[in-house]
């Protein structure tokens, strides 16, 4: 501790002797000096600063009905009381902006979903159009496919017909077959033969004339085709025109059944193998009879 103490006392007896300790001594000194001159050469508040500070700052009862507008008529540096009255009416202007914005926005949506409205109908009638002319296409093709066909079995038709035509032709001249009517049967090979049917149908016409064709004294005649065999029998009759009556119609064939078979060909008729004649049954209900012509 003693030491400690001669150490000490050493130490503070040589501290001035130092000349860079006596130096950083000064220096912190001075600067410290200058900082205190400093602070205390700064000048004070005034008290009208202080004043208008606290008129500013000091609402009135009458200014408290006003709210709104109590910071603006205190501050005389921020204009007259129509400023600040504008100033507190403008306020909602950038909800008035989001509004009109808002309102922009949905017109500009409102635009854009009529255009696609129109876009899409457009595109629709164009579909529709396609569609519609497509089908029209379709039918006018099947259309022309059927009068094709119609067409190709017509010509097919008069084909087949023709061909007949020519083979019966054909048939009738190898089979020999002759037709006459009765202005042919006067100059004609077989007007005798004719003559001997004719009286044979005209008997048994007359003979079983229909009684109720008397009674209502039907008349008109009756046009028939009658087809031999050359043994005299009958191949065919058939009602070439109609007396409009069925009753006599069927009384013109009944004569022909009834007066057959006719006989032979005659010598003269070696060449025909078939006859077909042609004639017409008149009726007369005056005389209740009829004739062949």
């Amino acid at each position: 501790m003693l030491k400690k103490a001669l150490f000490r006392s050493s130490l503070a007896a040589l501290w001035w002797k130092d000349p860079i300790f006596v130096s950083a001594v000064t220096l912190a000194a001075i600067l410290h000096a200058l900082v205190l001159a400093i602070q205390f050469a700064m000048p004070q508040p005034s008290d009208a600063a202080t004043k208008d500070i606290a008129i500013s700052l000091r609402p009135s009862e009458e200014k408290i009905q006003q709210a709104d507008f109590l910071a603006q008529a205190d501050q005389q540096g921020s204009g007259e009381f129509k400023d600040a009255h504008r100033m507190s009416s403008n306020m909602p202007a950038p909800m008035q902006d989001q509004t009109t914005g808002e309102q922009q926005q949905e017109t500009l949506q409102q635009m854009q979903q009529q255009r696609e409205l129109k876009f899409e109908e457009k595109v629709l009638m164009t579909v529709l159009s396609w569609k519609k002319e497509a089908e029209q296409n379709q039918r006018k093709k099947a259309l022309e496919e059927m009068q094709s066909q119609f067409q190709a079995k017509a010509a097919m038709v008069a084909s087949l017909e023709a061909q007949y035509l020519q083979r019966q032709q054909n048939f009738s001249r190898q089979q020999r077959i002759k037709t006459v009517d009765g202005i042919q049967a006067k100059q004609d090979a077989s007007a005798a033969y004719l003559d001997k049917f004719r009286q044979k149908v005209e008997l048994y016409g007359n003979r079983y004339y229909p009684e109720l064709a008397k009674q209502q004294r039907l008349s008109g005649e009756v046009r028939l085709l009658v087809v031999l065999n050359a043994q005299g029998g009958i191949r065919a009759i058939n009602l070439l025109e109609s007396s409009g009556h069925a009753m006599l119609d069927e009384a013109a064939k009944a004569s022909v059944r009834k007066g057959a078979p006719f006989g032979r060909f005659d010598a003269s008729m070696k060449d025909i193998s078939e006859l077909r004649i042609i004639r017409t049954w008149r009726f007369d209900p005056a005389e209740a009879e009829f004739e062949v012509n």
